[in-house]
């Protein structure tokens, strides 16, 4: 009976320090109190958030066993040296989707879901990351230097249509001349402000509608409209109505097109 008794008692203690040494690690291997309120603190987390009321399960499956952030949160601190969890340490593992649900950490934190819980993340689709810049993009910038040519069509062809305006009235063949000149070379520079203002247009991400539709709609005319009148004009100066009802228009398409490209920069 005795001997019964003893290997009873033997059993109990050793179960039982099973049970302490078990405790012992758990204690060592899962986050203790004071990283949580670290984490916690770090975050600015509200009582009523979801990482809040997740306690150690923001970093734990069950603990000691940490969910995929709490690995990325363990070698991130095991790497930087530190003992406790800070706002910097948080922020290194932002772009990093740690439980692959296709949200990165940041993004998942700052709309209060658990960035170690692929079950669970934001609706919608994840903003793709920004690719680095190409060479292209790097030696071009985004405006495509369209804002440095697009002003030579619409003052030089707008001046040439007030020196023939003035010139016609004025009976003065000089300035009709000078007028020529104006227009032709505004003409001509379309040839560099088209281009340009299409790559604008494609690199900005415009669309087929609004504003834009409406600008590109009216320098395409005012490109046409100008090298209809210059072709008009190249021999000799006219007096006729109809070529100053050309030259009218094309004058109103450039100022509009000017106008519309304006709203697109600096809106209404």
């Amino acid at each position: 009976m005795n001997l019964l008794v003893t290997n009873l008692r033997d059993s109990a203690s050793l179960k039982l320090g099973v049970a302490l040494a078990t405790c012992a690690l758990s204690s060592v291997a899962m986050a203790t109190p004071e990283q949580m309120e670290a984490f916690h603190g770090t975050m600015k987390l509200k009582e009523s958030s979801r990482l809040f009321k997740a306690e150690c399960m923001s970093c734990h499956t069950k603990p000691p066993e940490h969910n995929p952030y709490g690995k990325d949160v363990r070698s991130a601190l095991k790497s930087s040296g530190k003992e406790v969890i800070t706002l910097e340490l948080i922020r290194s593992l932002d772009l990093k989707d740690s439980d692959g649900d296709g949200w990165p950490n940041g993004e998942e934190i700052e709309q209060d879901f658990l960035p170690g819980d692929s079950d669970r993340h934001p609706a919608g689709t994840p903003a793709k990351a920004d690719s680095p810049p190409s060479g292209f993009d790097q030696l071009v910038p985004k405006h495509s230097f369209h804002p440095l040519f697009v002003h030579f069509p619409i003052a030089l062809f707008l001046f040439g249509v007030g020196l023939e305006v003035f010139g016609h009235r004025r009976r003065d063949a000089t300035m009709r001349k000078a007028g020529w000149w104006a227009l032709l070379y505004g003409a001509l520079s379309t040839a560099i402000a088209v281009p340009t203002g299409l790559l604008v247009f494609f690199r900005s991400g415009f669309q087929w509608q609004g504003t834009a539709l409406i600008h590109v709609a009216l320098a395409v005319s005012a490109t046409l409209l100008m090298a209809g009148t210059v072709i008009w004009r190249r021999r000799a100066a006219h007096e006729s109505l109809s070529y100053f009802t050309l030259l009218g228009l094309a004058a109103v398409a450039v100022g509009a097109a000017g106008h519309f490209g304006a709203q697109l920069v600096y809106g209404p």
